[in-house]
Order: C-alpha cells, then structure tokens, then sequence
C-alpha cells in the first residue's frame, strides 16, 4: 500500500510541476499529455508502423494494460489526416514520441457525453503510453511474412504429430484405469489428478496471463472430444478468466512453459450434469492432455 501512495504522490509531483513548467503538452488533435523522458529521435512517419505499450489509469488504478495481454499491440500512422475523423489518444500522442518514450495523455471526461464503466467517479482518465519501435513499410511486410511461415511451419509440426499423440493419450488412459500409475499421479484438493511427463524450464502460468497450449481432450472411454492437434493451431486463452472449464483452469496453472501433462478432470469441474453438445455427456469425467506453447 505504501508503495501505490508513494507512486501516487510521486505521480502528482510530476503533474504540478509540469503545470508549473508549461510541460503539459497538446497533440495536433487537442489531447493534453506529458512527456516524461523527451527523448531525441526519429518519430513514426505516415506510412510507417508504430508498436507501442499503454496502461489505461482511474487514478492509480490500472483498468486495462497491453502488457499483460501478452503481444505488442502496433498501428499503421494514416497517410493522410482526414478533418472527418478524430484520432484516438494513443495513434494521436504516437506522432509526437520517439522510440523509448514515455508519455501520460490526459483525457478530461467533463468534456464527454457517457463515462466509462469505472470512471464516473473522476474526472480525468490516464492513458500511459511508451513507444517501443518504428518500422517501415518494408521491415513490417518482412516481419509479417517471416511471422506467418513460422506459424505454417509450427502449425504442421503439430497437424504431423497428432496420432502420435492420440496413440499416446490412449496408452496412458489404459494405464490409469489399470492402476499402472498410482504412484505418480498428484491431486489437488478439488480432486483434479495429473502426471506430467515434462516439467518444463520456461515461465510459470500465472493468472491473468496469456497462455498458448496445444491440447488433446477425451472422455474416459477414449473417445476424442477434440484436439488443436488436427488444426495445428495452438489455443490461447488467459488464465483464470473462466475461458476454458473450471478444470482446465486449474491443470494449466500448475505448468510451466515447456511443460507436458495429462490431467484427469472430475465432472464437477468440466461440464458437469449438463455436459456439452456434441460430445461430451452428463456427469462425464475427462481426460485433458497439455502442452504449454507460450507463456506471455
């Protein structure tokens, strides 16, 4: 707590002084900001990509944040200023920074016909925003291009080795009802099991972060409910947000980044007494097997 007053306060130093110094800035289109680090540098052109991280405030409190979505978020700056349309604050402050700065823009809600949800209570919204990187047209268009042949390339990796997996998953429920696994099996106090096969070196799940995972599901009798596997494409889902069922939730937050596991989901923490079209019928029991991709 003593650190939120202490940056509060801090914050409203910056605020005064700024007032005092003539440092509170306006973009071409009118919105009031402060540049905290004024550095020198090219700023993004028309035509050019800007990538960017922004926090959205009520006060000291963070009501949206790019970074915990996990990628960076870019825009395009328009060729050509259209006297029709009023840019947002972001695109607008983008034009007046150079890479590495970071600047507050400050919108006054008095002056706007409905409030956000969690802003009736103020009268200035703060949008924190730093500019990461600049790229042309081309550099852009390369990344893009390099970016989407990963994805092609990662996606048929995992289209290769789905009945590699199904075969797997099969082998591991025969063990599981046969008893064959008893001393590795770990369960949590909801009576969620799992084994993990791999533990994985790479971030811990946590909640609220973006987690990419390639997954095969599949009733107790060993029928396939679905699998990214077949699409290649691995699921990207934030933790604890109630995306996925109440189980899966559970598994995925006890990985790592890396990490491999079969989980065995109650039906009180899947889809329960009334199941899920098509497929998966009342009060079934489930097999989930993960493979954490990413961790943002």
């Amino acid at each position: 707590m003593r650190i939120v007053f202490f940056f509060a306060f801090l914050y409203a130093l910056i605020l005064l002084s700024c007032h005092e110094e003539g440092g509170l800035l306006t973009t071409q289109h009118g919105y009031e900001y402060i540049n905290h680090t004024n550095l020198e540098g090219a700023r993004p052109q028309p035509g050019e990509y800007a990538y960017f991280q922004v926090q959205i405030r009520n006060g000291d409190t963070i009501t949206h944040s790019t970074r915990e979505q996990g990628a960076t978020p870019f825009l395009q700056i328009p060729s050509i200023n259209n006297p029709q349309r009023r840019p947002s604050p972001v695109e607008d402050v983008l034009r007046e920074m150079s890479v590495g700065d970071s600047v507050t823009v400050l919108i006054r809600l008095d002056t706007m016909r409905a409030r956000q949800k969690g802003f009736e209570d103020t009268d200035i919204m703060y949008y924190d925003v730093v500019l990461t990187d600049i790229k042309s047209m081309d550099s852009y268009q390369q990344g893009a291009k390099e970016e989407r042949e990963e994805r092609e390339k990662a996606a048929a990796a995992a289209r290769a080795r789905y009945r590699e997996v199904a075969a797997q998953v099969r082998e591991t429920l025969k063990e599981y009802k046969a008893g064959a696994l008893d001393e590795q099996l770990k369960e949590t106090a909801s009576g969620l099991k799992y084994i993990i096969q791999e533990q994985g070196d790479g971030k811990a799940v946590e909640p609220r972060r973006n987690v990419s995972v390639q997954y095969y599901r599949a009733l107790m009798n060993g029928k396939e409910h679905d699998s990214s596997f077949q699409q290649g494409e691995p699921l990207k889902f934030p933790v604890g947000e109630g995306r996925v069922i109440e189980g899966w939730d559970e598994a995925v937050s006890l990985l790592r980044e890396g990490a491999k596991a079969t989980f065995f989901i109650p039906s009180r923490l899947a889809y329960g007494e009334n199941g899920a079209s098509p497929g998966v019928p009342r009060n079934a029991d489930l097999l989930l097997y993960l493979e954490v991709v990413e961790v943002d």
